[in-house]
């Protein structure tokens, strides 16, 4: 059972308060995950579609949604950090030796892909043991923070959660400033009260888990670091699509009646009257069999055949386009990259479509590089040193530029006397290429540089003749 479940700013009780946020928001982080994946609810469908449509309603759901997300995930990257004004060479490059060894290249995509979709990510900092720091990205749907109510960048408590399907039971850590508490559930993680549910982080909850030691933060601060997409003041986030999920409903909607109404007219409704459908014993017959070559004969002289008429698809598609360009307005998504066209557009025209792509990014980078200084601080602390609180992260400029374009550029800061170093960092190169760059540079330099020809040695001087006439002694 829990040590002290009832008294505020205990283990326990910072269990069960964070346990039962994590469980409420868990329906919401989910839904927004299915959304990103394409797994969207399916559009509804004529209450009369027969089992056969059901086919067309899943091919329905078009997912724009993730192109929204994906489309900003492809322009942040994170290309390394500047510890300040007075910074030092050997300081930004243990930190990115830290960042390597964590495999964050890779890891930070996938935190700013959670915080994009779901509106929220974490990364956890520790200690590998030898002294070098542990970073891993975090699930919103195993962890959740307390930010202080004055300070929403300073974190009162934390906690992650996460099943163990070997040995069957379910883990928890919470950490405080001080102290990092670790739990274990005592039954089986199959029984009922362990199901993910809002009702389930209560007193009975609290009385399946254990306590399974405490360890003293030599942080001195929560290790826990949020990432949170859109942030308002009080720190909720909101996702990157998250007030946009009814318009990619609607499209998949239309999309379904576009599907139905194709599929009706492949195989064209027809009618026919004044023939008796049954035979003599009243039985229903097939008077017709339709094919390619045959002929429908009748010997009523009072038949009449006929065809039901095309359905305009021209309004369907036109709402539909409606709803995408109403999509990509309020995403600020350009629209080329949803609707796919691009007729006779210049290179301005399509930078001039992608302001507004380029201005949302620019501002993730800023709510998401608040956060990743704030892991290089804790980063700094486990191997003990002072980061200064000026430090600031390096990204990739969000605006894709040519090659000639960064050329010509490069020429005109040159002629502006801005130093090498900085015009290579304005042109998009990360601190390790400039490094190397440099070596490279001077490796060029020493090689073009002329050999000194050693001029020739001096000859002998010749002792001039005396070219005095001899006076005659008198």
């Amino acid at each position: 059972m829990l040590d002290d479940a009832t008294t505020p700013g205990t283990a326990g009780w910072w269990l069960l308060r964070l346990g039962n946020k994590l469980s409420a928001e868990r329906r919401r982080f989910d839904r927004l995950a299915k959304y990103h994946r394409g797994e969207h609810p399916l559009p509804f469908g004529n209450r009369k579609m027969r089992e056969a449509y059901k086919r067309l309603q899943r091919q329905s759901r078009s997912n724009y949604v993730g192109l929204v997300a994906e489309t900003v995930l492809e322009r942040m990257k994170v290309t390394g950090f500047r510890s300040g004004g007075a910074t030092t060479d050997t300081l930004d490059t243990e930190a990115w030796g830290w960042w390597q060894a964590n495999r964050m290249d890779a890891n930070s995509g996938l935190v700013h892909r959670s915080a994009i979709v779901m509106s929220r990510s974490y990364v956890i900092v520790g200690d590998k043991g030898d002294g070098t720091p542990l970073v891993t990205g975090e699930d919103p749907r195993q962890v959740i923070h307390e930010s202080d109510p004055v300070d929403r960048y300073s974190i009162r408590a934390a906690l992650k959660v996460w099943a163990d399907d070997i040995l069957n039971v379910l883990n928890a850590v919470v950490y405080l400033p001080e102290t990092i508490h670790y739990y274990q559930s005592v039954m089986p993680i199959n029984n009922t009260r362990m199901v993910w549910k809002p009702s389930t982080w209560d007193v009975d909850l609290s009385n399946s888990f254990a306590p399974d030691g405490t360890a003293a933060n030599v942080l001195g601060e929560v290790p826990v670091v949020p990432f949170v997409c859109r942030p308002d003041l009080d720190g909720n986030g909101l996702g990157e699509f998250e007030d946009v999920c009814d318009i990619q409903d609607r499209i998949n909607t239309i999309t379904l009646d576009l599907s139905v109404v194709s599929a009706m007219q492949a195989y064209r409704q027809r009618w026919v009257k004044g023939v008796d459908p049954e035979d003599q014993q009243g039985n229903p017959q097939t008077l017709f069999d339709p094919g390619a070559d045959l002929i429908w004969i009748t010997p009523e002289d009072n038949a009449q055949f006929g065809e039901f008429g095309q359905t305009d698809l021209g309004s369907l598609i036109k709402n539909l386009d409606s709803a995408v360009q109403s999509l990509c307005a309020i995403t600020r998504c350009p629209p080329h990259y949803l609707l796919g066209q691009i007729v006779n557009a210049s290179g301005d025209a399509l930078a001039a479509a992608e302001t507004g792509l380029v201005s949302k990014t620019i501002e993730r980078e800023q709510e998401f590089g608040e956060s990743w200084e704030a892991v290089y601080r804790l980063a700094g602390k486990v191997m003990g040193t002072d980061v200064p609180v000026d430090a600031e992260v390096i990204w990739r400029d969000p605006q894709f530029r040519t090659l000639t374009e960064m050329a010509a550029a490069n020429v005109q800061l040159e002629a502006a006397g801005v130093p090498w170093r900085t015009r290579m960092a304005m042109l998009d190169k990360t601190p390790q290429e400039i490094e190397r760059m440099a070596t490279e540079r001077q490796e060029d330099a020493a090689l073009n540089t002329p050999i000194a020809v050693m001029p020739p040695p001096l000859a002998t001087p010749v002792k001039p003749p005396n070219n005095k006439i001899p006076t005659a002694n008198v």
